[in-house]
């Protein structure tokens, strides 16, 4: 029986939460939640609001695909520190740690997919 708890599985495993949690953003983005438009009025950030979601889309699929998954784990990590910075510069820190695990799974999917058997 072939054993289904590898590491390499783990790495799919991370890379679908990162997916399914960075879409609904990136949805949201696009779609001009209401939230989401409250949140980027204040930080005057509303007219990049729709580039975002696309970058988000855009590592989102480069994670997901093994040969491009380094740079799809780089786009998302990069917005993610950027997304760091604001929470720590404009909102005093609130909700911080959601960026951060954002770039650490997505690092984490990357690494153990395409460095373990």
């Amino acid at each position: 029986m072939k054993n289904l708890f590898t590491w390499k599985n783990l790495g799919w495993v991370f890379t679908a939460v990162v997916t399914l949690m960075l879409g609904m953003t990136a949805i949201g983005k696009l779609t001009s939640s209401e939230e989401l438009v409250k949140s980027f009025e204040m930080m005057k950030l509303l007219p990049y609001m729709k580039w975002i979601g696309v970058a988000e889309f855009l590592g989102i699929a480069l994670l997901i695909y093994p040969r491009t998954s380094i740079y799809g784990a780089v786009l998302i990590s990069c917005l993610m520190s950027g997304a760091v910075s604001l929470h720590l510069a404009l909102m005093g820190g609130a909700s911080l740690m959601v960026p951060i695990m954002f770039g650490v799974l997505a690092w984490s999917a990357h690494c153990l997919r395409a460095y373990t058997k």
